[in-house]
């Protein structure tokens, strides 16, 4: 992968709907350009799939993230259990046997139990919990967040939601058979979900099917450090190999982000980079695989 795969990647993360007509306006490429490259990361399996799914925004859940380094023999065995609770929406295994969790949870009192879960189940001993605050991150596509934790959709809205659920590029006119509605209605209703904020249209990205590098650092802040400006900044200043950068509510001295090289020379030197800016230290693991569950907010979509 180049940079122009991970940008191309990155829009396709806010908006997987978009043609390649507009992807080719964003990045200042060809349609056949960005057609084949799409295409082969298709056929790559680094994208591995185009979903849509009703964002946590828009229900009020409660996007927390859990990692820890497990002390299990049999990893996949836990991934695959862990992967069973309602709760667990993406897991991602690096060096060290380190997980890092991403958990929906639909109020702030089901997270001792989860928790407890987690740390029995994937043999982590006193794990990170961290409630999401921020994302910084360069797209040429923006993620919008509903203006309201109400849901404001409908049955059909509902409909269109799973119809999509599995393939988020799916055509208008087999959307409308799916649901039985006319392509004019089902063209507005789905506007409305987008701009309102009420789905994302994403893909299931899967970085180990790639030749490339990936990787997690965590980045401890000095004292009295705005976490969130520095986040911003070393997003922008190492952008793209810095693609994702997370901050959290209750971790005040700690950003984490989700990392992108070619080579391992590449890796030690931005670890080397990042080290003399404003952080007081940082530690890093190599991704090996990344998995992706359906929660409870997807089950909703099917009752």
């Amino acid at each position: 992968m180049d940079e122009i795969d991970l940008k191309i990647i990155l829009a396709l993360m806010n908006n997987s709907r978009l043609t390649y007509r507009e992807i080719s306006e964003y990045l200042n490429l060809s349609v056949n350009a960005v057609f084949k490259r799409v295409q082969s990361l298709i056929d790559l399996r680094i994208i591995e799939r185009f979903v849509t799914r009703i964002k946590p925004y828009a229900i009020n859940a409660i996007y927390t993230f859990i990692f820890g380094q497990s002390k299990s023999q049999d990893v996949n065995n836990k991934i695959s259990k862990l992967g069973e609770h309602d709760n667990t929406w993406q897991i991602m295994l690096s060096s060290r046997n380190y997980m890092y969790i991403g958990a929906m949870l639909e109020n702030i009192h089901q997270l001792d139990e989860y928790a407890s879960f987690v740390s029995q189940t994937a043999e982590i001993q006193s794990p990170k919990i961290g409630f999401l605050s921020g994302v910084q991150y360069k797209s040429s596509v923006p993620y919008i967040i509903p203006k309201s934790g109400t849901m404001n959709f409908d049955k059909l809205d509902v409909e269109i939601i799973r119809s999509l659920h599995k393939d988020s590029r799916k055509p208008i006119s087999e959307i409308a058979d799916d649901v039985s509605s006319t392509s004019n209605t089902i063209r507005r209703r789905l506007t409305r979900l987008v701009d309102e904020g009420i789905v994302e249209l994403t893909i299931n990205f899967n970085p180990q099917e790639s030749n490339d590098i990936f990787a997690f650092f965590q980045v401890s802040t000095k004292p009295m450090t705005d976490k969130v400006q520095l986040a911003k900044e070393l997003n922008e200043k190492y952008y793209p190999h810095l693609f994702y950068c997370w901050t959290f509510s209750n971790l005040p001295n700690l950003i984490v982000c989700w990392v992108w090289v070619n080579t391992m020379k590449e890796l030690t030197d931005l670890v080397e980079n990042i080290k003399r800016e404003k952080v007081e230290s940082l530690l890093f693991d190599i991704m090996s695989n990344v998995y992706y569950f359906d929660t409870w907010k997807e089950k909703l979509l099917y009752k």
